[in-house]
């Protein structure tokens, strides 16, 4: 429950939901998050964007089917997100596959993840200066195009990095364009539909078998996870979208370089006594 609460929140606030994962383990001496547990987490993150977007999302796809064999809609905002999401949604899908087998030996790095909350901390606190700054130019100039989806994508990519936030590197990318705090957070929440669902599809291919073979306990273990998750998820989008209106992101700059600092200062302490 505690590890799917933490999901759920993290996944969606910009500080790193794979980095939390790692650290909480570490601090309680817990045995490191299980590749079945996280998927089954993930997934119910995934809920909770659809749960909260789906007439975005259903007007999205409808728009993008209608846009195959009709040139007018192709012109609408909504089939043009469509294509910006294809687009965003490549390069992490690409450094996924490729990077497998390496990444997943960071997980149990706790150091790893101090360094990067760090780069995180920094991404939210620069896009924040240049972002406002930027706001002032004209809307055509602060809009979404593709090679700006792209470079938003290659952010989600890093984001495959425990310690780097996907909703923060991607909020900043966005906010590094002067588009506006709200837009860039949709934007980064849409995004994570089709690379939550692809990486859930490829893992669970993987470990099918251990959560079937697991037993009773496994299962309700894996359910209290699961609707934590989904529910902490679900009012973190909730809270974030209302926070944006009102405020800036530098809030998670601050905690993400605290948290950075007590890693490196629990990890001295440990080797000291």
């Amino acid at each position: 429950i505690i590890l799917g609460i933490i999901q759920g929140i993290t996944e969606f606030f910009p500080i790193s939901s794979s980095g939390h994962l790692v650290i909480l383990p570490y601090f309680f001496s817990w045995d490191y998050t299980p590749l079945y547990f996280t998927v089954t987490v993930h997934f119910a993150t995934l809920l909770a964007v659809l749960a909260v977007f789906y007439k975005d999302i259903i007007k999205i796809i409808k728009s993008f089917f209608l846009g195959l064999s009709k040139r007018k809609e192709r012109k609408s905002e909504d089939f043009k997100l469509s294509i910006y999401l294809i687009i965003g949604t490549i390069p992490a899908a690409v450094v996924g596959y490729l990077t497998e087998d390496y990444i997943e030996g960071l997980f149990s790095n706790p150091l790893m993840v101090a360094a990067l909350l760090l780069v995180t901390a920094l991404f939210l606190w620069t896009s924040e200066i240049l972002g406002s700054k930027l706001e002032k130019n004209s809307e055509n100039q602060k809009k979404l195009s593709p090679p700006r989806a792209l470079i938003i994508g290659c952010g989600q990519a890093l984001a495959i990095l425990p310690g780097i936030s996907r909703s923060g590197v991607t909020i900043s990318s966005a906010r590094y364009f002067g588009i506006s705090r709200e837009k860039s957070v949709r934007f980064s929440f849409l995004l994570s539909v089709p690379i939550i669902l692809g990486s859930f599809l490829f893992e669970i291919i993987n470990v099918s078998g251990e959560i079937f073979s697991g037993g009773p306990m496994l299962i309700e273990n894996l359910l209290a996870g699961f609707i934590s998750s989904f529910i902490a998820g679900f009012f973190a989008i909730k809270f974030l979208l209302d926070l944006v209106k009102r405020k800036n992101l530098n809030i998670f700059a601050i905690y993400c370089v605290a948290l950075s600092i007590i890693i490196f200062a629990f990890f001295m302490i440990t080797k000291i006594f």
